[in-house]
């Protein structure tokens, strides 16, 4: 699910419906979800248990002081541009080191997405699609980790597939293995996310 409205009613059906003994049952959005098990890993990560969640208005304050740092000419490039730039290459798992410009708007991506990665590990910070990215760069590199949650999550159930992107993608592989018991809920002709990754 995308909101965390949708997932608190998930929630409460699966309550009523079990008569309030979920268990061990893990309900949430992905950036939920990511959020909860990257502070669970902080031991395994560069951000520790209790790092900040960035919201549009501190990404915004980040990217503007890395488009200054970075001398590009805010009529031409214009800071949410950027950002929109930065949160594509984040959905479509690219780091700042792999980012490859295939044009002149790429190279002023280019520029500025390791600045605004770097001001965000200076804050001890991510942004929403780090959630993503971090969780799957864990599970990936991981070997200890990946374990322990493949042999934790033995069944996956995934509502509103087709609004999902590459990294949500990813992990929905990478939890799922390797006992791919995945169960998947979706409807092409209800997609609303495409201009937010999903494919």
């Amino acid at each position: 699910t995308f909101t965390n409205k949708a997932a608190g009613e998930m929630k409460e059906r699966l309550n009523k419906l079990l008569g309030g003994r979920v268990g061990g049952l893990q309900i949430g959005t992905f950036h939920s979800i990511c959020a909860r098990l990257l502070r669970r890993e902080g031991d395994h990560t560069t951000y520790g248990h209790d790092f900040n969640i960035f919201d549009t208005d501190d990404q915004m304050t980040v990217i503007r002081q890395a488009v200054r740092e970075a001398s590009i000419d805010t009529k031409k490039f214009s800071p949410d541009r950027l950002r929109y730039a930065i949160s594509s290459a984040k959905n479509d798992l690219i780091t700042p080191a792999d980012y490859t410009p295939l044009d002149y708007f790429g190279e002023m991506v280019g520029r500025v997405y390791p600045r605004y990665q770097a001001a965000l590990q200076d804050n001890n910070a991510m942004d929403f699609d780090d959630l993503l990215m971090q969780m799957v760069l864990l599970l990936r590199n991981n070997a200890e980790v990946r374990q322990k949650y493949e042999r934790r999550v033995v069944h996956l159930l995934v509502d509103e597939f087709q609004d999902t992107n590459t990294a949500q993608y990813a992990l929905v592989g990478l939890l799922g293995n390797p006992q791919n018991n995945i169960f998947v809920v979706g409807d092409e002709d209800q997609a609303i996310y495409g201009f937010r990754g999903a494919d």
